[in-house]
């Protein structure tokens, strides 16, 4: 199956999320994406069949190492536009700039991706060639 913009943006969103909080759940998903529930429980069976996340006891949600290094990946690629966006004078909020940089950061190419994680081609090789 394809990594597709919808995969690594729920991605980023739980990393994100786990990085303040020990235990992510669905409806913590729902919150920051300000989507249903029923959309998040979707996509979280298919980034399990995807091996890039598990689901425990209780609904609560890890990524994957695999899916960790993906989304870290997708992270950093994050900061380093934001870093990079005040040079542009736009004056955006902070929810402009999140939302922005998300958006710009899922519509790179992988390469780009890569030079801006810091990160030489790897792991965006080793999931797309890995056996299922």
């Amino acid at each position: 199956m394809e990594l597709r913009v919808s995969h690594l943006r729920y991605l980023l969103v739980i990393y994100e999320l786990g990085q303040t909080k020990p235990d992510v759940g669905t409806a913590d998903i729902a919150k920051a994406m300000d989507c249903s529930k029923a959309s998040v429980t979707n996509m979280m069976s298919t980034l399990m069949e995807m091996g890039l996340l598990v689901r425990e006891r209780y609904g609560k949600i890890y990524l994957t190492d695999v899916g960790f290094l993906l989304a870290k990946d997708m992270f950093r690629a994050v900061e380093a536009l934001k870093a990079r966006l005040p040079a542009l004078g736009l004056e955006l909020t902070d929810g402009e700039t999140r939302e922005l940089t998300h958006t710009l950061a899922m519509s790179l190419p992988e390469r780009c991706l890569r030079k801006l994680a810091g990160r030489e081609p790897g792991i965006w090789e080793q999931w797309r060639n890995r056996s299922v």
